[in-house]
């Protein structure tokens, strides 16, 4: 099976939760992170280091790539940038703070996910943390994809796209959505984890893209939902 989670933002706990629910079995499944590990949930170095243990574990079986989260902070880091703090990095700062008090290793943890690719890719799906430019190669994408505005994304036409990733849909995060929908080239998975929206309490979605079903864990209400992919 090929699982995908996307936009965690320090959830560690729904995204325990969800990966044992559901059983996922990292010795033959396949998992991969979207992107935006951190801020605005209680535990953001907890998620960077489960995943990075995993990733150590299971190396064939788990990637991660960056998100715009992410890169914020390494900007942070690298450069002062403090626009970062503004967007739950104070925060994430004292989470790191707490959970590795040797700073070699919290440092250690800070750099492996700044340090995260672009995009990852296996033999049915291309995975990119917002978007994806198809005037450029897979491999000299600019890190402004990051960035990509979901309006902006999906006005380019399904063939171009397609023609860019040789046939492959491409699998994202980055903007929050109600549910889950697969145009037959994109899927947004990100249903807003730690965010709210007037609609309802959003949440943390595990989705299965083998049989394109998916669960979502409202922390809220403490419970997990089953639901399909929709078709568009």
């Amino acid at each position: 099976m090929k699982y995908f989670i996307t936009d965690i933002h320090g959830d560690l706990k729904g995204m325990r939760l969800l990966l044992k629910h559901v059983g996922v079995d990292l010795t033959k499944d396949q998992l991969v992170i979207g992107g935006d590990m951190i801020n605005r949930g209680k535990d953001s170095a907890g998620v960077v280091k489960e995943v990075k243990a995993l990733m150590e574990k299971h190396p064939d079986n788990v990637q991660a790539i960056i998100g715009n989260h992410e890169e914020m902070m390494s900007w942070y880091f690298e450069r002062g940038d403090r626009l970062w703090l503004s967007h739950g990095g104070n925060e994430t700062v004292q989470s790191f703070q707490k959970a590795f008090p040797d700073e070699k290793r919290r440092q250690e943890h800070i750099s492996w996910a700044c340090s995260l690719p672009l995009f990852f890719e296996d033999d049915e799906f291309v995975y990119t943390h917002a978007g994806f430019n198809p005037y450029e190669p897979l491999d000299g994408q600019n890190r402004e994809i990051l960035w990509m505005e979901e309006m902006d994304f999906y006005s380019i036409s399904k063939d171009l796209l397609l023609s860019a990733t040789k046939g492959k849909p491409i699998v994202h995060g980055h903007t929050p959505v109600e549910r889950i929908y697969f145009d037959g080239v994109r899927i947004n998975c990100d249903l807003g984890s730690n965010t709210y929206s007037i609609v309802e309490e959003r949440g943390l979605a595990l989705v299965n893209l083998t049989e394109m079903i998916y669960w979502v864990y409202k922390s809220a209400q403490k419970k997990i939902e089953k639901r399909k992919v929709g078709k568009i």
